[in-house]
């Protein structure tokens, strides 16, 4: 449904509803007769009109560009609120990031690293993983491993990202062909992590490349993939379940150049 329509219908019921109590109630004496709590009630829905009225309405064109997907439109919007009048709020770092990663322009996306590193450097280190992102699809896996290794001893991260930082930072050292750093960080991840899709994506790429170009660790390796298979497995039943957990990370622009690893992986999981 489009944002419009829900804005229009929205205020349509709570309109309505104010209309249908003022004249069942009248005006003047609908305060004794609803009562304390549904009067109060009454005053929420006002109160709740005026703020997405007013939500709305500033934020009418932003929310226009990302309902139409109109990307360049979006980043050109977002350069003049960020870059131009120096407004580094969290929201627009988020959004005009995202939309750098989307249309793969890593140069702007670096240029704002380093402006937002300047202004306001703790929004580098809540957009971690889109900002080391960039490095990957620069190539630069020597500046992402730097990069990610960096972040992933924060105490400000959630434990969330932190799984996802350990695991790019982990693939960024297997691109740099820095294999046996790779093995370490994708076996600690199968043990610490408590995301079945990292712990399956990490098992994977020490199976599928890991565990044959490293024969002398080929026991602890072996161990790692076995055991992190079986807790997938006994986490996620089936196929079908993980294509439906990878789908909703899908939506996260990070996840986006990992896709088909991740669809490989399940596959080998549930062979």
């Amino acid at each position: 449904m489009k944002i419009k329509t829900m804005f229009i219908i929205f205020n349509s019921i709570v309109v309505c509803f104010m209309v249908i109590v003022g004249a069942t109630f009248g005006i003047e004496n609908s305060m004794r007769t609803l009562g304390v709590q549904l009067w109060g009630l009454f005053t929420l829905c006002v109160v709740v009109l005026v703020a997405f009225d007013a939500y709305y309405l500033v934020n009418a064109k932003l929310l226009s560009f990302l309902e139409k997907e109109d990307w360049p439109a979006l980043v050109q919007y977002l350069e003049t609120q960020t870059l131009t009048k120096g407004r580094y709020s969290s929201r627009s770092v988020r959004l005009l990031a995202q939309a750098y990663l989307i249309l793969s322009d890593t140069a702007s996306l670096v240029n704002l690293e380093n402006k937002i590193a300047l202004a306001k450097p703790r929004l580098v280190e809540t957009y971690a993983l889109i900002f080391g992102t960039a490095r990957l699809l620069e190539k630069n896996m020597a500046s992402a491993a730097s990069f990610f290794f960096a972040r992933i001893h924060s105490r400000k991260l959630n434990k969330a990202d932190l799984l996802w930082l350990r695991f790019y930072y982990g693939f960024s050292m297997l691109l740099d062909w820095r294999f046996s750093e790779a093995a370490e960080e994708f076996i600690i991840l199968t043990k610490i992590s408590n995301d079945m899709v990292i712990s399956g994506l990490a098992a994977w790429f020490l199976s599928d490349y890991l565990v044959k170009t490293l024969p002398d660790r080929n026991v602890d390796i072996t161990a790692a993939i076995e055991a992190a298979r079986k807790q997938v497995k006994e986490a996620v039943y089936d196929l079908q379940q993980w294509n439906a957990k990878v789908s909703r990370l899908q939506k996260e622009p990070h996840v986006a150049i990992i896709i088909q690893y991740l669809h490989k992986a399940g596959a080998w999981i549930f062979a």
